[in-house]
């Protein structure tokens, strides 16, 4: 090998974008075998995984992302000796599909590039230097027993048992392996969780409207519904006309299949205009229009309750101030124990909130967003001292500082309503409020995909159900220092102790209980996204 094939493989090597566009070859949409050169999409895609070894790339349909992920995992396993590569794709034609791009770019190379293989199959890519590319589908077993730096879950929202794949798959990861899911939305369902969750992916939406090819200048006559959306996301020219033209033609004029197969925003990937948010139909009665507090059950020593708290400005034509108070002594089977529901001055609706945390005690997850402080600050006034905390970077002082109450914003109101509608939908939360019942019937998607009451209609008690479900975060220090305060005397109020909470009581230990296990009984109970990972994540702080 001469010097300057040698200085060629070491360049490759060391630039994948100088690789990728010098050697790299596909097909294109007319059938001709072309270069590889990066679109919007794909660029995004590149720049994103730079400092996120672990990415979930949510897309619309045909930009090329499997392609681009295709190529970045080639390049790796090329250059890199033992660098053991799975893809994981949703059926076997498709688990073909991604295969042949694999063997497109390896047979595609120059000679001195295409570095001796060991085996290549209908699945499979083995080279000399101990590394191969493993393509499969979800309902494989042939993952199992090996292990793998990069694992590519492709279409994952479209596999039989999201769930189950994912922790198989998961177990195959090396503790530094790169791990990129990659899909189209497919409803309501485990993915939606993923997304939404915490849990140590970094997050990259990628919307139709970075498809260079989805803009047409063919003029069409738009409906009424049709401008609505324009309108709604201010489409230029040339992508309104491809926006019509689809809507029209491939999607059947079904604006749902749309928002679907194209999404403009990770909310609407996964949900339709209109469609509920619950996944069941709550039977209710007449009983709706009480307001005030109801009490559904009287509280009981040692037990753990949470609290959720919405403000609402009082007005007799606004929304109305919600309380709801639940039991979660056991995690899998919560219910709610009382709620209040009315429209009140900011004063007397902190006597109201007093009234229900002076009953149960419960550790109260205020709203921190405009009344909510009035709330925030009256409750301290009172000596009220259970109350959720945050924290918040303060740029001026240069230090983290703690803020009482729960900052609904962007980026949180998705965790708060994804972790109600988990508890809800695995039914490990009884709302037995009826007026609770109604809103949650009536608490569906807008036509931008977001979650909220339907038009005329009300979901202050659904947030703050969300919100008392925010406080299992710190549901543990609150539980200790509940307990050093009423720890059992004696036989009697051990039992007492042990009946009401469901536990073994230890003396030694004084019965706490530290980190997730406080949140799960059992790791069977762990819920999507973070809590699938968390092995994983901890073998990578340890390595």
């Amino acid at each position: 090998m001469n010097n300057r094939v040698q200085k060629e493989i070491a360049k490759c090597r060391d630039d994948f974008d100088y690789f990728c566009n010098k050697y790299l070859k596909i097909v294109d949409k007319e059938g001709n075998l072309v270069l590889l050169q990066p679109n919007t999409a794909q660029q995004r895609f590149l720049y994103t995984l730079v400092d996120n070894p672990w990415l979930y790339v949510l897309k619309a349909r045909q930009l090329g992302l499997t392609t681009m992920i295709a190529a970045k995992l080639f390049h790796k396993c090329l250059f890199t000796p033992n660098h053991k590569v799975a893809v994981i794709a949703h059926t076997r034609d498709a688990a073909k599909t991604i295969f042949e791009i694999y063997k497109r770019y390896y047979n595609n190379l120059p000679k001195f590039l295409q570095f001796k293989t060991e085996a290549s199959n209908v699945n499979e890519l083995v080279f000399f230097h101990g590394g191969y590319i493993k393509v499969g589908s979800a309902s494989s077993n042939s993952f199992r027993g090996s292990t793998y730096n990069s694992l590519h879950l492709s279409e994952f929202a479209f596999y039989d048992d999201i769930t189950s794949a994912i922790q198989s798959v998961f177990q195959t990861a090396t503790p530094n392996a790169e791990i990129i899911l990659e899909t189209t939305a497919n409803g309501i369902n485990d993915a939606m969780d993923i997304w939404n969750d915490q849990n140590g992916f970094g997050k990259l939406f990628i919307s139709w409207l970075d498809g260079k090819e989805y803009s047409s200048k063919k003029k069409i006559r738009f409906s009424v519904s049709e401008k609505t959306y324009i309108d709604a996301h201010e489409l230029p020219p040339e992508k309104a006309n491809w926006f019509a033209h689809t809507l029209k033609g491939k999607c059947l004029n079904n604006i749902n299949t749309f928002n679907q197969e194209y999404p403009i925003s990770a909310e609407v990937a996964f949900i339709t205009s209109g469609q509920k948010f619950f996944p069941m139909i709550y039977q209710v009665s007449n009983q709706v229009d009480k307001i005030g507090w109801m009490w559904y059950y009287e509280p009981k020593q040692y037990r753990t309750y949470l609290a959720g708290v919405d403000t609402a400005s009082g007005s007799p034509t606004g929304d109305y101030s919600s309380v709801v108070i639940m039991d979660i002594t056991d995690r899998d089977n919560a219910k709610v124990v009382a709620t209040f529901y009315d429209r009140v001055p900011l004063r007397d609706f902190t006597q109201q909130v007093l009234v229900g945390l002076k009953k149960f005690n419960p550790l109260v997850v205020v709203e921190s967003n405009s009344y909510g402080l009035a709330i925030i600050e009256n409750l301290r006034e009172d000596g009220y001292i259970h109350m959720y905390r945050r924290t918040k970077y303060d740029k001026i002082s240069n230090r983290w500082t703690e803020h009482l109450g729960f900052a609904t914003t962007q980026q949180s109101r998705p965790i708060l309503l994804s972790r109600l509608h988990q508890w809800v939908s695995k039914q490990k939360l009884d709302p037995v409020c009826v007026r609770l019942k109604t809103e949650m019937n009536t608490f569906v998607y807008n036509e931008k995909g977001k979650p909220e009451a339907d038009k005329g209609k009300h979901d202050d008690l659904v947030i703050a159900t969300g919100l008392a479900l925010m406080g299992l975060d710190q549901v543990a220090d609150y539980e200790e220092e509940v307990q050093k305060s009423t720890r059992p005397q004696g036989i009697r109020a051990t039992l007492e102790w042990e009946m009401n909470t469901g536990k073994l009581y230890s003396e030694e230990k004084g019965n706490f209980h530290d980190g997730l296990e406080t949140l799960f009984s059992s790791k069977q109970h762990l819920s999507s996204g973070y809590f699938k990972t968390l092995s994983l994540v901890n073998r990578r702080k340890r390595s």
